[in-house]
């Protein structure tokens, strides 16, 4: 059985809602004025938000962590990190890979949020690639920072093309801060 995704189902519900009120407009039924849109797309958007937010859940693929509000920071202690991908809505996302186990070979991290900070640790013996994003804000790799409008910070350690163990990280968010660190 598929779960619901909001992220599809919230578009549909606003065009059944907004295509019903203007038949029933077109009918007679009531008189629909435009400025009544706002406020019709405000309390959707709204509703939509409080529900995603209070009921986070994991999606369909188990390597995938989609949360909504507030602060997201996982035991990532003892878990064996392959492919992973974590996202959130607002707020902040705090990843600490340090205790964490990285199996021989490429393994890949990916985290976005939309509003907020992300703060990604990751072990210092790990070859790592990363690229931090963000759309408007502060993307901070190590030492090396970039701000403003769409600031992209990627970095690689010298031994990763040859480490047996090595991680890939790709860090974006929309409007905030990534720091990603050690």
């Amino acid at each position: 059985m598929s779960r619901v995704r909001s992220a599809q189902l919230f578009p549909a519900l606003f065009l059944i809602l907004f295509g019903a009120l203007l038949l029933a407009n077109n009918l007679g039924w009531f008189i629909f004025r435009w400025e009544q849109l706002w406020a019709i797309i405000f309390i959707a958007l709204g509703v939509w938000l409080v529900w995603r937010g209070l009921y986070p859940r994991q999606t369909e693929s188990r390597d995938e962590m989609l949360w909504g509000f507030g602060e997201y920071a996982p035991d990532l202690a003892n878990k064996t990190i392959q492919h992973e991908s974590f996202r959130h809505g607002f707020g902040e996302m705090d990843l600490d890979f340090t205790r964490a186990n990285f199996p021989d070979g490429e393994n890949a991290v990916r985290a976005s949020l939309g509003f907020g900070e992300i703060k990604i640790k990751l072990p210092r013996e790990l070859a790592v690639q990363v690229s931090a994003r963000a759309g408007f804000g502060q993307a901070r790799v190590f030492d090396d920072e970039s701000a403003g409008i769409a600031p992209t910070v990627d970095y690689q350690t010298n031994d990763y093309a040859t480490a047996s163990r090595k991680l890939s990280v790709r860090a974006s968010v929309g409007f905030g801060e990534v720091k990603i660190v050690r």
